[in-house]
């Protein structure tokens, strides 16, 4: 599988580019700059610079060269507020409505976003600004859904460097309320992997956080086998 991740700088991201690899598949890792490409790779990446700085024109050639022979794209990066910055409510210009619109215009169908509700968690922020960035939240996931992929969207409790239990709590997610508890990022790598193939997760909304269920069951009991 090449499997295009937009923010596979960030914790998450990285997860992501070492599961894929470590599967046998070809992570391609979208970043903004060189910095991060030599770690990357070692990881088993692609490294594939988009600096969002040299204009619309070129974000979108970059992303359809990226794009070219891709079976999945994941979003891992955040809402597009910037370092300590909450983000603007509404999807225009935002990373999941980038990417998105990126793979409808490649003919790339398979889309996972993963939706961390919970970074405005520890930040000097106001209320207003908290209810920014929820409505930030909402707006990516509402855009994500109006658009002709087969979207799945994963969001995630808040998440943490544990090492991979293999053991989750995965569930269709209910209203627009971030998931209680934790999950370590090698799970939720683990997990989108294991989403990716599965067709009956189309168009479907889940939570995700450590729980007691080993993760394929928990993945074939919300999704059916793989493989499909």
């Amino acid at each position: 599988m090449r499997m295009v991740i937009l923010g596979a700088s960030t914790p998450l991201g990285s997860a992501l580019v070492a599961a894929c690899a470590a599967g046998g598949g070809r992570p391609v890792a979208l970043v903004r700059t060189a910095a991060p490409a030599d770690r990357l790779r070692a990881l088993g990446g692609e490294p594939v610079i988009v600096d969002p700085a040299q204009g619309p024109r070129a974000v979108r050639a970059a992303l359809a060269g990226a794009l070219r022979q891709a079976d999945a794209l994941v979003l891992a990066a955040g809402t597009g507020g910037g370092a300590g910055s909450p983000p603007r409510p509404g999807p225009d210009g935002r990373p999941a409505a980038l990417f998105a619109g990126a793979g409808e215009r490649a003919g790339v169908r398979r889309y996972l976003m993963v939706s961390n509700w919970h970074g405005a968690e520890g930040q000097p922020w106001s209320e207003r600004e908290r209810a920014a960035y929820l409505a930030a939240k909402t707006a990516a996931e509402d855009d994500v859904r109006g658009r002709d992929l087969d979207w799945t969207i994963v969001r995630t409790g808040r998440l943490t460097d544990a090492p991979q239990r293999g053991r989750v709590r995965l569930r269709a997610a209910v209203a627009n309320v971030a998931p209680g508890g934790e999950i370590g990022r090698a799970d939720v790598a683990a997990a989108v992997l294991a989403l990716l193939d599965r067709s009956a997760g189309f168009g479907r909304t889940l939570e995700l956080t450590s729980g007691s269920e080993p993760l394929r069951p928990a993945v074939d009991a919300v999704c059916g086998p793989g493989g499909d």
